[in-house]
């Protein structure tokens, strides 16, 4: 009888040594895959100080708009957000009825909000005459009028919708997906991601000599608007900035 609780005995103990032996294994090709992957990271990690920063194309084609011409807007980069704004480019273009329009695009990595990125660009508004909308799949898009024009200005960002607040912003900066993470280790962008596209879209009023347009004038210039921002989201959405 003793011979086999000593024996059983012998098995726990066996038993026990085997456990630990596999736990202390265990122990050890996690530290070992973690510290793998650490290196890895720390390697291929991207330094993106070292790249090359963005400049607009010369020319951006829009449906429906023939591209005039296009310049550099200095004057945005040496302005009070000019730690912050990176590229900036005004773009002219008339359609086959002969109306003009005009895009001023600024790529800025920073918190982007109305007013105060309207105010590098030299425009203001009437709170009176701000309209935020909301465009499915797309996002939120601001309308207003300063003196001679009729304007529409947004923010593209490399995630999520388009966004005018600050609040809208920070809450889509914020909204990380796994699509972010994994661009992040390919060295596309930034894990936590600051940059925008900001956009402004005008084009004359039809009558700028009334200081309030029709509710029909405002209606026709802003589908106009509407229609050329979806074109220029659309076009941008696949081909955001890399760096």
């Amino acid at each position: 009888m003793s011979q086999i609780v000593s024996s059983q005995k012998d098995k726990d103990k066996k038993a026990r040594i085997k456990t630990f032996k596999g736990f202390k294994v265990f122990c050890l090709i996690a530290i070992f895959t973690s510290t793998c992957i650490a290196i890895s990271i720390s390697i291929f990690t991207p330094n993106f100080k070292n790249r090359q920063k963005f400049q607009f194309p010369n020319q951006v084609s829009l449906p429906d708009w023939q591209f005039q011409s296009s310049n550099n807007l200095d004057n945005v980069l040496k302005s009070a957000l000019k730690n912050n704004a990176i590229a900036a480019k005004k773009y002219f273009y008339v359609s086959s009825t002969k109306d003009t329009l005009q895009i001023d695009a600024v790529y800025i990595d920073g918190i982007v909000s109305l007013p105060n990125s309207l105010e590098i660009l030299g425009l203001k508004y009437s709170s009176n005459s701000l309209n935020i909308r909301y465009l499915e799949s797309v996002g939120y898009y601001a309308l207003f009028v300063d003196q001679e024009r009729a304007y529409l200005s947004s923010c593209i960002n490399p995630y999520g919708n388009t966004t005018v607040t600050e609040d809208q912003f920070i809450n889509n900066r914020y909204n990380a997906t796994s699509n972010r993470i994994g661009s992040y280790l390919l060295g596309v962008t930034n894990l936590r991601d600051h940059r925008c596209l900001f956009t402004t879209i005008s084009i004359p009023l039809e009558n700028p000599k009334l200081v309030n347009q029709s509710t029909n004038s405002l209606a026709k210039m802003h589908q106009k608007l509407e229609k050329a921002w979806t074109n220029w989201y659309q076009n941008w959405q696949d081909d955001f900035p890399k760096s």
